[in-house]
């Protein structure tokens, strides 16, 4: 079988807000991009509700952008007193950003 390397995230800075230029989409908004992922990811996933009662926990998202979502559901589950004992998160992205732009973010 032939593999192919991973192509990594062209990511455009322009304007302050991170853009996909080849899928013409934004990563997040310049402003109030965390309490979006809180909003949108957890929220919309009746997270952390979804966890509480449960030995362990899984989350497996396709697409891991920037990673807000992962340090959203990471902070929610480290600051609830009733979280499950163990959270597992994976992550699927086709282009995984590289080091310096996912500390830009």
């Amino acid at each position: 079988m032939k593999t192919e390397p991973i192509a990594p995230a062209r990511i455009d800075w322009d304007g302050g807000a991170p853009r996909a230029p080849d899928f013409g989409d934004l990563y997040h908004p310049r402003i109030g991009a965390f309490a979006q992922a809180a909003h949108v990811f957890l929220r919309g996933n009746g997270l952390p509700e979804r966890w509480h009662g449960r030995e362990r926990f899984t989350i497996v998202e396709t697409g891991f952008g920037l990673g807000l979502n992962f340090l959203a559901t990471w902070a929610a589950w480290r600051d609830d007193p009733r979280r499950c004992a163990r959270l597992h998160y994976v992550a699927i992205d086709k282009h995984p950003p590289v080091l310096a732009d996912l500390q830009r973010a």
